[in-house]
């Protein structure tokens, strides 16, 4: 009798690593999987499963009959949505339910009320002694990673955590996520459709490396770290041919392929890594890319080589220009200097778009503390675009007990019953200030991405502050935007097209190549 297969969920993120990567782990040892990829990614404006998707969820489950669901929870903003789907499972299937992800392995106790397991953690090695156990009907109560709740008879029932066991150090062991669309569903819209929504992208997305060196307080990364403390290296990188093998397989299946984007929390940043890396990529890739980097780990050699290589935009946190809200706050150690510098760098080094990335008008912040980012933004080295928006506190973080430690009452960015998605949404994109002076440095702030509207930012900013300037202010800025969207679009536009172009000359090049072997 064959075994019955393995059901992974995603949610609001059709190309989800970690569930790809749980599939790639779960194949290679023998295992049936059928991937689910539940509604589609909208950081501003998400909408919840509907009833008839979930049916549609349903008929899948009860056409396919898994053995166990394994259900990926990276986020608590639609933690409501998450318990909808499990609570449907449960009541229609009684298939055994693990949770993994960032938000289970921070709460599992939580978890385990709708859940039967959790998986805490880097779970590739877990979850297919899990599968091994639930689906061949073994004792499971050893495996390292996993937590569950057991009862006595009489007794209320305890939730056992087990140990997690020593991180991976060699990544290119697990391998990378699979290019196959025969056993994946995307669920949006009031339909379900066959296939991995992903082969139909212009864009693919992967990790270099895990782990992040640094200990911000509004970060979940920081609490994956004290969890690992003891457990090997947190820090490790793929090796650059693992990264552009994986690469390679993707721009052979996926057909409409123009852009790279590298999710790694920071950008490897070793010398020897890099040298290796770039060399490759330019040679067998040739496609733009777009990584995240931080202000202390963004050197000239680096970034000179990765610009040369196809480094085409460049997404920099800098959060605030106040040392007291990076310092205090977000425990960021990086200066003024260090982001000024860093800033030149970038520039200097020909990165066709630089993306800088503030959270602001939060509770923490004086006035004081944004004139500091107005300050700072009108010194960064120009061209540049700015992503502004709130401060998340989500649930677990280091920055939810400093508020409390400050006397803030943090509105936590975590939906569930009784408090949808798209209010847990709101506390992250939707924070304003009740102060007008705030409301209009966070105006002039958003005009020094504009030529012409630093002029007038720096102009406002010597003015006296009346009714009149702070309006004018408040209106600009509203006018600015659709000149903002316009030059993403522009800048996006130019992009695809210059990799087509690429695509086009090396395919050309390529039939050439077979059409007159030798060089003849």
């Amino acid at each position: 009798m064959q075994q019955r297969p393995v059901l992974l969920i995603a949610f609001y993120n059709k190309k989800a690593l970690g569930v790809r990567y749980l599939e790639r782990s779960l194949a290679r040892a023998g295992h049936n999987v059928i991937v689910v990829f539940m509604k589609d990614f909208n950081s501003r404006a998400p909408e919840p499963v509907t009833k008839k998707e979930l049916m549609l969820l349903r008929d899948l489950v009860s056409e396919t009959d898994p053995g166990l669901v394994g259900l990926s929870v990276m986020s608590s903003l639609y933690l409501d949505q998450v318990i909808a789907v499990s609570r449907l499972l449960r009541d229609e299937f009684g298939i055994p339910q693990v949770w993994g992800g960032v938000y289970a392995s921070m709460f599992p106790e939580k978890s385990l009320e709708y859940a039967d397991f959790v998986l805490r953690g880097e779970c590739e090695e877990a979850i297919v002694e899990l599968a091994d156990a639930v689906l061949g009907n073994r004792d499971f109560r050893q495996i390292k990673n996993l937590a569950y709740k057991t009862s006595s008879r009489g007794e209320s029932p305890l939730t056992v955590i087990n140990e997690l066991r020593p991180l991976c150090e060699d990544l290119d062991r697990l391998g990378y996520p699979m290019f196959s669309g025969k056993n994946k569903y995307f669920i949006d819209g009031g339909r379900i459709s066959p296939g991995d929504p992903m082969l139909n992208s212009i864009s693919y997305e992967l990790s270099a490396s895990r782990g992040c060196p640094f200990m911000c307080s509004f970060c979940s990364s920081a609490n994956l770290k004290r969890m690992y403390a003891g457990k090997g290296k947190f820090v490790r990188f793929r090796s650059p041919t693992s990264v552009i093998n994986e690469l390679s397989e993707a721009v052979e299946n996926i057909k409409g392929l123009k852009i790279i984007h590298f999710w790694d929390e920071i950008f490897p940043d070793d010398r020897v890594w890099i040298d290796d890396f770039a060399t490759q990529y330019k040679s067998n890739i040739g496609l733009p890319f777009v990584i995240w980097v931080h202000p202390l780990k963004t050197s000239e050699y680096v970034i000179s080589k990765l610009a040369d290589a196809g480094l085409y935009k460049a997404v920099m946190g800098i959060q605030s220009g106040s040392q007291r809200i990076r310092s205090h706050i977000f425990h960021r150690r990086e200066t003024r200097e260090d982001i000024l510098k860093a800033s030149k760098i970038l520039t200097g080094c020909g990165v066709r778009q630089i993306t800088y990335d503030f959270m602001l008008r939060h509770p923490f912040e004086s006035e004081d503390d944004i004139r500091q980012t107005f300050e700072l933004c009108a010194e960064l080295e120009r061209p540049f675009e700015l992503q502004l928006h709130g401060l998340s506190f989500l649930p677990g973080t280091d920055i939810t007990r400093i508020a409390e430690k400050h006397g803030i009452a943090a509105p936590i960015s975590e939906s569930g019953p009784g408090k949808p998605m798209k209010t847990a949404f709101q506390t992250y994109w939707g924070q304003k200030s009740g102060s007008a002076m705030i409301n209009f440095w966070y105006s002039l702030i958003y005009m020094t991405q504009f030529g012409f509207g630093l002029r007038i930012a720096r102009c406002f900013s010597k003015a006296r502050k009346t009714g009149i300037i702070i309006g004018i202010a408040s209106l600009l800025s509203k006018l600015l935007r659709p000149a903002a969207a316009a030059g993403r679009l522009y800048k996006k536009a130019r992009m695809l097209a210059a990799a087509y172009i690429r695509k086009y000359v090396a395919s050309r090049a390529d039939r050439q190549a077979l059409e007159c072997p030798g060089g003849k």
